[in-house]
């Protein structure tokens, strides 16, 4: 088994620091290796030898095709949170900040900004950014967009932090912030805070039908359950991308990602079947990437509803799985095990008071719920082969070590996405990637997020008061205690399930150049060019 995740720790330890200070600044990185570990790939394979043998065959070549596991349920800015939206919106529009490879928000839209006070900020805004239908983009459109933000219900936990937001002029804005707010600049990278045209949020614009924004490329067609084509937008404020057309397939079998790339009906898999990952390693047409990443994963169970409203139960369900056998069952080691109810790879985060395998541990538990096993069995719902797959070894876990019947239910990812949301569920296998603490524990466990991300449907006061304290801390040391201090007691509660922290693994033709992908998942696809 490979443990990848701790690696991210000293990049992103400075993170915080960054976003309340930096004026400025971006970037981005590649790596061709098979494995590499955050903040700093190696190469180690023979990327431009391949790119010097395929450049003959990708001669003229103006389109890229993305293989993906799963359908985004809406190509709006606002009405999802879902990681595969999140890669189409990161397409189509763009925000006032953008994550850069080392997960630290930098200026997209702005050009500079000024921190006035604890609570006042001024963005100054890029002139002569052009929205698709040709208007120019200027502070009412931010302004409107932010405020779209704060009343999605999906996305308006990313709204809280920006405030009053005012108009100087045709190119300044003014947040004033409730309070100090250490998480502004990362909840300004979120889709949900994506720049949409003032006029069309006002006149009910069909964004799911028309995406509009200022990004490098522009949607042309969806086909649902089959794909989403995009081409290139001429007038992106960062210059037209090299690649033209951009389609993403759905292909939601693992295998069939895999052999889709290797008979080249597709340049890149998002999702890769981790039981391919060696095989495609052996093809020197191909590169495997692999990299530490923030994606922590779970058994979200609904809390609201018995037995997982017992405290115990949940305790003893957490202590019977074994999670080293759901990261070589599931991940084919390509992920590492956590019992860390955060990610474990942002700075003052600890396992400590959080329950680890141990099935004996775990019947002493279940003894202490008060609860007959008979009586206990729950269902738990999988959108994707992976999943069920890690729901064989929790169902076979549980079974042989509490006695507790469990079945696995399979559901596209728009029908998983709405029935977890609404808390019609008992259990399912999920997960949540993102750029910070912060970001995760509001959306995961505030209660504020209940009816959108936080699945679990956690309502305790005092974590949304440490929540909301850790985003009033703008001092990284001070920050970063009150992080542990939330973690023990989140930890303690045990609201789910942690089973492990996935890799970013990315599979591509190696006659691609310019493949990025940082720690969060987010790729840049503009940056990329055939040879």
């Amino acid at each position: 088994m490979k443990r990848f995740s701790r690696v991210l720790a000293p990049v992103l330890a400075m993170s915080l620091a960054v976003g309340l200070m930096a004026g400025c600044g971006g970037g981005s990185s590649s790596s061709s290796s098979t494995t590499a570990a955050a903040g700093g790939n190696t190469a180690s394979t023979t990327a431009a030898a391949a790119e010097q043998s395929g450049s003959s065959e990708t001669a003229g070549k103006d389109t890229l095709i993305l293989a993906t596991a799963n359908e985004t349920p809406s190509v709006t800015s606002v009405d999802h949170n879902a990681v595969a939206g999140d890669y189409l919106n990161k397409m189509t529009y763009s925000g006032l900040f953008k994550s850069d490879e080392n997960l630290s928000p930098v200026p997209d839209l702005v050009e500079d900004y000024e921190i006035v006070s604890d609570t006042e900020w001024l963005f100054h805004l890029k002139k002569g950014v052009k929205f698709h239908n040709g208007e120019e983009m200027t502070a009412k459109d931010v302004k409107a967009s932010l405020e779209l933000c704060k009343n999605s219900p999906q996305v308006a936990q990313y709204g809280q932090s920006t405030g009053t937001i005012d108009i100087v002029d045709d190119y300044t804005v003014k947040i004033t912030t409730d309070g100090p707010q250490s998480g502004l600049l990362m909840d300004l990278c979120h889709h949900g805070n994506c720049i949409l045209p003032a006029d069309l949020i006002e006149s009910g614009h069909d964004f799911n039908k028309e995406p509009i924004g200022t990004g490098p490329y522009k949607m042309v067609a969806w086909n649902k359950g089959e794909s989403i084509e995009l081409e290139a937008f001429e007038d992106y404020f960062g210059g037209e991308p090299p690649i033209k057309k951009v389609i993403w397939k759905i292909i939601p079998e693992g295998s069939s990602r895999t052999m889709a790339l290797e008979a080249g009906e597709a340049d890149l898999i998002v999702e890769v079947e981790t039981t391919d990952v060696a095989r495609m390693q052996d093809n020197p047409d191909i590169t495997v990437f692999s990299s530490a990443g923030t994606s922590h994963n779970f058994m979200m169970i609904n809390n609201e509803i018995a037995p997982f409203n017992n405290i115990n139960f949940r305790k003893a369900i957490a202590s019977a799985i074994d999670k080293a056998a759901i990261v070589q069952v599931a991940m084919n080691g390509e992920a590492s095990v956590v019992d860390c109810m955060v990610p474990d790879c942002f700075p003052g985060t600890t396992s400590e008071g959080a329950p680890t395998y141990d099935p004996e541990q775990a019947k002493k538990y279940l003894e202490e719920s008060g609860l007959n096993p008979a009586d206990c069995g729950f269902a738990i719902i999988c959108s994707d082969d992976t999943k069920l797959r890690a729901g064989q070894v929790i169902q076979s876990c549980l079974k042989d070590n509490l006695g507790i019947d469990v079945t696995l239910e399979t559901l596209d990812l728009a029908t998983y996405l709405d029935v977890t949301q609404t808390g019609d569920y008992e259990a399912a296998i999920g997960g949540y990637t993102s750029d910070s603490l912060l970001a995760y524990a509001k959306g995961v466990y505030h209660s504020n997020s209940i009816n959108a991300s936080n699945k679990t449907r956690t309502n305790i006061p005092e974590i949304d008061e440490l929540i909301d304290k850790i985003q009033a801390t703008v001092d990284p040391a001070e920050n970063e205690k009150l992080v542990t201090e939330f973690n023990k007691m989140i930890n303690e509660n045990c609201p789910q399930v942690p089973l492990y922290m996935r890799n970013n693994t990315r599979a591509y033709n190696s006659a691609l150049k310019g493949f990025n992908c940082n720690a969060g998942g987010t790729t840049y696809y503009e940056q990329f060019s055939w040879n």
